[in-house]
């Protein structure tokens, strides 16, 4: 265990490799921000989730540096949530980035999760940095393929928007590829690159959130003493 917290050595390792390669393939640089979810980060019109969710994948693009015309947004088909039993956001698939190979690629969504405004812009940004990273010379992550989704999660955070996916996972009420612990370690990681403080970055997070965070940052700290 990483110092009685609860993150494996193992995945430790991995989590620093892809901090190497995400600094190597400039998806972390000395400018990126940590890019915190207000409507001037993320300005997009509400009571259509059609606009909603061009608008959010637009600005998450922009953000990253990638033209928004290389995707198309498309809604899945799915009930209605006043339809379905037993609605679970775990149970369902989010959202998915496709490449055709001939034309834009395609971020679909489930409507649904617009109820859940920090879940939903979470998702669009784990679709989105899919694109960034097939944009590589090679898809190479420390882990290789069978970790893509798991790699994905966790270059959310290495991109700058650490505190939108630990506020969208603690939202949805559930875990996602990676484990709340791990994003927690990954956001102190980001910010100690950054030379971002701590404590700062805290106030932006649930109660919840930031006390894992904190905890992490504190262990880093620790570490590098």
């Amino acid at each position: 265990m990483f110092f009685g917290y609860s993150v494996s050595d193992d995945i430790r390792d991995w989590m620093v490799e892809n901090f190497h390669w995400a600094i190597e393939n400039e998806l972390l640089t000395p400018e990126t921000p940590l890019i915190l979810p207000t409507k001037r980060n993320f300005p997009a019109p509400s009571g259509d989730h059609r606009k909603t969710a061009r608008a959010l994948v637009d600005a998450i693009a922009r953000h990253l540096g990638i033209d928004p015309e290389e995707m198309d947004v498309v809604a899945q088909d799915v009930l209605p949530a006043e339809y379905q039993i037993d609605y679970n956001a775990l149970g369902e698939v989010g959202g998915t980035w496709q490449d055709p190979l001939d034309g834009p690629a395609v971020v679909t969504y489930n409507p649904n999760l617009t109820r859940m405004p920090m879940t939903f812009l979470s998702m669009l940004i784990h679709e989105v940095i899919h694109h960034r990273l097939h944009m590589t010379t090679s898809l190479d992550l420390p882990g290789g393929l069978m970790a893509e989704e798991l790699g994905t999660d966790l270059h959310c955070i290495t991109a700058g928007f650490g505190v939108i996916s630990m506020t969208g996972a603690e939202q949805a009420g559930w875990q996602g590829y990676m484990r709340q612990e791990t994003r927690g370690l990954a956001l102190a990681i980001f910010c100690a690159i950054r030379g971002l403080d701590a404590s700062e970055t805290s106030q932006h997070l649930s109660p919840r959130a930031a006390k894992l965070f904190r905890r992490a940052a504190r262990i880093r700290c620790e570490e590098d003493a």
